[in-house]
């Protein structure tokens, strides 16, 4: 009946990242009016909530922004939130930076703003006590994580049990964090690598130190972008998410690999 079917809806509400105070300042009345918008199929034109999102951003308007994403994690299924509007958002974003047509405050804010939301999502799932541990981390050096926190969100709702280690981890809290928890896979992400010697020798150490021991996944545009991965001897890149994805399921039964989720 409605209130089984209110109840539901709340709970995916939570699970995408929403505080139960957030819904319950909504009232019954309006959460039933979002439920049953939800469930019917929309034929209106869809808006540019990319370019909606950029004007914001650049006028600094946290607030917003908060409202925006929260209503956008509610009412858009995640895969389709990440490849239409968080995705291009950040390029689009980074682009205009590049072109000195937006400030490095805008970045920051946006970039901090979408890691707390996938954080909110990560932290409110709760995976199954038999799930297989995917341990998640950016190495040293490395600080970009909306890759990886996708990738992490995905997976546990696939049925892992994402251990987010977060940004600049050294190797050897890596290798401490991997010998604690035994995970079934392991998942990195080198996106910004300014020095080819230092993120080479980072994947040697990772290349020797944890995936000779523990399936690994490390990826993203630097590992995509390099020409010098025939010295790494554990490694298989995948360039997409669902690559990924079926990486990390044949790493339950087989060695180890590097994988672009960046």
């Amino acid at each position: 009946d409605e209130d089984v079917r209110l109840l539901l809806y709340l709970r995916e509400q939570v699970e995408a990242g929403r505080s139960i105070g957030e819904l319950a300042s909504e009232g019954r009345e309006a959460l039933l009016r979002r439920m049953t918008t939800a469930a019917e199929p929309d034929t209106r034109p869809v808006p540019d909530v990319v370019g909606e999102l950029l004007q914001t951003v650049h006028q600094l308007d946290k607030r917003q922004l908060d409202v925006r994403l929260a209503e956008l994690v509610a009412c858009t299924p995640f895969l389709t939130l990440t490849t239409t509007v968080l995705t291009p958002l950040m390029h689009r974003l980074g682009d205009a930076w590049a072109r000195d047509e937006t400030s490095i405050a805008s970045v920051q804010l946006m970039t901090e703003l979408i890691r707390a939301r996938l954080l909110a999502m990560l932290q409110t799932t709760t995976p199954s006590q038999s799930a297989p541990v995917l341990l998640c981390a950016c190495p040293a050096g490395e600080f970009h994580e909306l890759g990886l926190l996708t990738l992490a969100y995905t997976m546990q709702q696939a049925g892992w049990h994402a251990y987010y280690l977060g940004a600049n981890l050294p190797v050897s809290a890596l290798r401490e964090g991997c010998e604690r928890v035994q995970p079934a896979l392991v998942a990195l992400s080198l996106t910004y690598g300014p020095d080819p010697v230092g993120y080479m020798e980072t994947l040697h150490q990772i290349d020797a130190g944890i995936a000779a021991v523990y399936p690994t996944c490390i990826g993203g545009q630097v590992v995509e972008r390099s020409s010098h991965l025939e010295t790494i001897s554990h490694v298989q890149i995948c360039r997409t998410m669902a690559e990924a994805q079926q990486c990390g399921w044949r790493s339950q039964t087989s060695g180890s690999l590097v994988v672009g989720v960046g």
